[in-house]
């Protein structure tokens, strides 16, 4: 997935003792490489190690997300989700990304405007590719947690058909923390974690499957591109744009979630 987002930070960028907030401020730095980097957002002055996606679009991208060979399991609890897991350079989630205090001293990414874009490849290498105009995660809460971190997308463009819309204004369930509105927990029926509703048209933190499979819509799945019994070969890739815009880029086989700041 690759997000941007559009607004005003209160500090300059290149202002003196400037830190990277996010991988455009690495970017802006003069580094052009992929690779892992030191970032400090304004919510974690002590920072931590991402990797930086400087070739996608323009460059600049963290990535929050990935998924590329199976190598991590992403059926995971609450707080596996909410602190993150996996390796940088590998198959992760680092949702603290999406985690950044505004002027108000709100921990989210809620009053940014967010645009998503989600790229897919699956086993045969075909691609495709979702964008959102609008992506927010907890716009309009006090306390994001507890109120499930709700999703917000609006405005889709794209190739690869929109399966992310009916998630919108769901909250996230877990295996241990449900919060759809099916009878049943949807991330435990579907081996994922996701703003299930009742249950799901994506699930990109499903099951890694390697492709087709006998099993129903239990794995990486876009439904509008790759059906419920078939799956992206490479996980997507999310990518956030924090600092004029976030983007999120998404691949069926292998994800990453980037996080860029314009």
């Amino acid at each position: 997935m690759v997000a941007k987002c559009s607004a005003p930070h209160s500090t300059p960028r290149n202002s003196g003792n400037h830190k990277p907030r996010d991988c455009s401020d690495v970017q802006d730095d003069g580094n052009n490489q992929n690779g892992v980097y030191s970032v400090f957002p304004t919510h974690d002055p002590d920072g931590f190690m991402v990797y930086c996606d400087m070739t996608t679009d323009g460059g600049g991208w963290t990535v929050i997300q990935r998924r590329e060979d199976g190598s991590v399991g992403f059926f995971r609890g609450w707080e596996a989700y909410k602190e993150g897991f996996g390796k940088t350079t590998g198959e992760h989630w680092l949702v603290t990304l999406l985690m950044v205090l505004n002027e108000d001293g709100m921990m989210n990414i809620t009053h940014l405007n967010i645009n998503l874009r989600i790229d897919m490849a699956d086993f045969d290498n075909a691609t495709a590719f979702a964008h959102y105009s609008e992506f927010s995660v907890g716009r309009d809460s006090v306390n994001p947690e507890e109120d499930g971190y709700p999703l917000n997308v609006e405005g889709y463009s794209g190739t690869a058909g929109d399966s992310l819309l009916k998630h919108s204004g769901m909250r996230f369930t877990t295996k241990d923390r449900d919060q759809d509105q099916s009878e049943n927990n949807c991330a435990s029926y579907y081996q994922g974690a996701w703003w299930y509703r009742n249950c799901h048209t994506s699930n990109l933190n499903g099951q890694y499957l390697s492709g087709g499979h006998a099993s129903y819509a239990d794995g990486v799945e876009w439904s509008s591109w790759t059906g419920w019994q078939a799956e992206s070969s490479q996980s997507s890739h999310q990518f956030v744009h924090l600092v004029q815009h976030i983007l999120v880029t998404s691949a069926t086989c292998s994800e990453n979630v980037l996080f860029n700041r314009t």
